[in-house]
């Protein structure tokens, strides 16, 4: 009488085996992808502020030359 401990032949828990390799080797380079573009997101974000102080450090010395050349202060509100 033969008694077998599991259902599967031997190569097919070999092949179950290699799925398993496989699949956790796909969620590594997946969570590498993620780390990476987190990071570059994170990066961009950064820039995309610097840019924006910048344009407006920009903008508010055109706005003061601007009032100093025409003698009014273009951004008061009119009084009634």
């Amino acid at each position: 009488m033969k008694t077998c401990l599991s259902q599967t032949p031997p190569h097919r828990a070999n092949q179950a085996g290699s799925a398993v390799i496989v699949m956790l080797a796909m969620l590594a380079v997946m969570a590498l992808l993620v780390a990476s573009n987190t990071r570059t997101i994170n990066a961009l974000r950064t820039e995309v502020h610097l840019v924006d102080q910048r344009q407006t450090a920009r903008l508010a010395a055109g706005a003061a030359t601007l009032e100093q050349k025409t003698g009014t202060n273009t951004t008061a509100e009119p009084t009634p």
